[in-house]
């Protein structure tokens, strides 16, 4: 065999190997020419959400990454406050995902929204929850019971515990249970602590509670008690990706996505919402 012909395959079966372990199908770099008509890679958009969102959207990710011929988002998943604040810093982020109005709104007054890139995605329910080891029912009121010490709740950087404390106004019980109210970091911190027992009862979302072990639901908060559970979805304008990141948030109101926020117990959007 020629000493050129050699070199050339060796360089093609090099490359061959090297898009392979890369995840790069090889019947599209069979050829040189067909290798120069490859866009370039895209780079994993980056998608700041509420981490009670965290299971349904990682269940999303492939079929988005499949959709695109690119890779799955990356997520990073916290308190819907604590990502508003990291957005504002200058945090690299392509859409940001809230759980509630207030954190959205302060980003589109500073103008870090894309413009006309808001959306409402999805809604909840707040619940109070037990471990399921504590016996017979427990509403709101009951939460003054002596026998209820310590009551989780988010804290001022997570919706669901504005959410919670409106209920507690609702029911004037404010005042009254002040002193049980463990505060935490996130929704998913307080479902944890009543599953392991280290609280008495606390203010989760209904979607929470799903597939969790040693959580039981004991009563639903009215709609009248507090305001509107609403789950929003904006592209943030600084960034990378703007066409990639408002097809991604495009694809979360699909059906398909509805469908997968159902059956992760979220609930649909108020009627004219």
């Amino acid at each position: 065999m020629p000493r050129s012909t050699a070199l050339n395959t060796i360089h093609r079966t090099t490359l061959a190997v090297v898009l392979t372990l890369a995840g790069v199908p090889l019947l599209l770099v069979s050829t040189p020419r067909a290798l120069s008509q490859l866009p370039p890679t895209a780079q994993p958009l980056l998608v700041s959400a509420a981490v009670s969102l965290t299971n349904v959207l990682q269940d999303l990710a492939s079929s988005f990454s499949r959709r695109q011929r690119g890779p799955a988002p990356q997520f990073n998943l916290s308190a819907s406050g604590i990502l508003q604040r990291q957005i504002e810093q200058g945090a690299p982020v392509d859409v940001f995902l809230s759980a509630g109005s207030k954190q959205m709104d302060a980003l589109e007054r500073a103008g870090l929204l894309l413009k006309g890139s808001r959306r409402k995605l999805i809604s909840n329910q707040l619940v109070l929850v037990v471990p399921t080891s504590q016996r017979g029912m427990l509403g709101f009121r009951d939460l003054t019971s002596p026998r209820i010490r310590r009551i989780a709740i988010g804290d001022n950087a997570v919706p669901a515990g504005d959410y919670g404390r409106q209920v507690l106004q609702y029911y004037k019980l404010t005042t009254t249970l002040q002193p049980k109210l463990v505060p935490l970091g996130s929704v998913r911190a307080v479902a944890a602590a009543v599953a392991s027992g280290s609280v008495d009862a606390g203010f989760v979302y209904r979607s929470d509670v799903v597939g969790v072990a040693n959580l039981r639901i004991t009563a639903t908060a009215p709609a009248t008690s507090h305001q509107p559970i609403l789950y929003y979805g904006a592209v943030i304008q600084r960034s990378r990706q703007p066409k990639a990141a408002k097809v991604y948030l495009e694809g979360l109101s699909s059906p398909a996505a509805r469908n997968a926020f159902m059956r992760a117990g979220f609930s649909p959007l108020p009627s004219g919402g």
